[in-house]
């Protein structure tokens, strides 16, 4: 049981294609073997953050091909039947369940990067992210699309279609990637140094203290991650990848400390010295001064100072917060 609780999804996965999947392919479909891209892109496996709790759905003997939009319109439903119809369930011990149930889920890469991040071709310059249905300028693709997207794994790419497209949105344009530290630095900010130590403090209402706190503490990873260079996950997968950063080391013991409730005189102390070093790795990031500070304005306290700095930078009026 020890040894089935620590196999991970991804190893199975690959295995799986490469040695059930890719021989199926070039038995039943040659000329589209040096066509197709093969990988894993989404799932917890993906971030190797998957254990015994994920395997109620898309675990294991799994895998997607991404074709060209015309080799899906000619083959891409037959290919899909005729690979699931004989895929073997379980395989060497492991079994797929849930979601669907397909071994082999087939798309085309323009349908699947329609899907996933809005966009109908890969962006070139910054107002090129702006997803095609949306409402508002400054609507982004969902960031943790882009970061399964970055760091999911492509097993075969021979024509480099899907490759192209990681590469083109490996991480935000400058603009966008100075509005979204501007966004969540304000979220520290506001559920921190401003918020919880100038207001919850004196309200004491236990259940707006966790609000705030959760934002605070969702605000500080999220930042953590974007400073390092990279997007950031969704809200179940985030302390599990900014728990990987070197940087992180400093600031998670205070987090999780802070997540124990210890009271409202702890907790003060640990939101003070986290802002302390949220200010302090915003500096060394060389985005901001950290000049013009104030420490007679109620408001004006560091971590604002930085959102202002960063939203000051931004060059198109539109990415502005």
């Amino acid at each position: 049981m020890q040894e089935q609780e620590t196999v991970k999804g991804l190893d199975v996965s690959r295995a799986f294609f490469f040695e059930w999947g890719l021989p199926a392919l070039e038995r039943q479909f040659p000329a589209l073997v040096a066509r197709i891209a093969a990988g894993r892109l989404l799932g917890s496996d993906v971030l190797g953050a998957d254990d015994a709790i994920s395997r109620d759905h898309d675990w294991g003997p799994q895998f997607w091909l991404f074709l060209t939009d015309a080799d899906y319109e000619q083959v891409g439903n037959e290919l899909s039947e005729r690979l699931n119809a004989v895929a073997p369930n379980p395989w060497q011990g492991h079994r797929l369940a849930g979601a669907g149930d397909k071994a082999v889920v087939v798309t085309s890469i323009p349908m699947f990067m329609k899907g996933l991040v809005g966009l109908d071709a890969s962006p070139e310059t910054p107002r090129d992210w702006i997803p095609s249905a949306a409402q508002t300028p400054l609507a982004l693709p969902r960031e943790s699309n882009l970061y399964f997207l970055r760091h999911g794994t492509v097993f075969q790419d021979p024509l480099g279609e899907l490759s192209a497209w990681r590469k083109s949105m490996h991480f935000y344009p400058r603009d966008i990637r100075l509005r979204r530290l501007a966004e969540e630095t304000f979220r520290v900010w506001q559920h921190g140094e401003y918020n919880f130590l100038q207001r919850m403090t004196r309200r004491r209402d236990p259940l707006a203290i966790q609000v705030c706190l959760g934002e605070f503490t969702t605000g500080v990873m999220r930042l953590w991650l974007l400073l390092s260079g990279d997007y950031t996950p969704y809200w179940k997968w985030l302390a599990f990848e900014f728990r990987k950063l070197p940087e992180a080391t400093q600031v998670e013991p205070l987090l999780v400390q802070l997540a124990a409730m210890p009271g409202i005189e702890v907790q003060s102390a640990l939101v003070r010295e986290i802002c302390r070093i949220a200010h302090e790795r915003v500096l060394l990031s060389g985005l901001v001064t950290g000049k013009g500070i104030s420490p007679h304005a109620q408001y004006l306290l560091p971590l604002l100072n930085d959102y202002q700095e960063l939203t000051e930078q931004i060059e198109e009026d539109f990415w502005k917060p």
